[in-house]
């Protein structure tokens, strides 16, 4: 999700929140805990690193009641 020159996407709260499908209270939480690249620019706008969201999903497992551990590729 970089430009071809090299910048990354950068995408506000809420439009992180529609591009991947959670609300806007959680895409918020992410980059407010730093589980994700962004940053505040202005009076309070956050702006989040699109790819870091795609990482950070990529990397997220779910542990199943057998202790397994499932890994699912949403973004790729």
């Amino acid at each position: 999700m970089d430009n071809s020159n090299g910048i990354p996407t950068m995408l506000g709260v809420k439009e992180t929140a529609e591009k991947f499908g959670i609300a806007q209270h959680y895409a918020r939480q992410l980059a407010l805990s730093g589980k994700v690249k962004a940053v505040r620019v202005g009076r309070g706008k956050i702006l989040i690193n699109a790819q870091s969201v795609v990482e950070f999903f990529n990397e997220s497992y779910i542990k199943t009641p057998e202790n397994n551990i499932i890994k699912e590729n949403y973004y790729e």
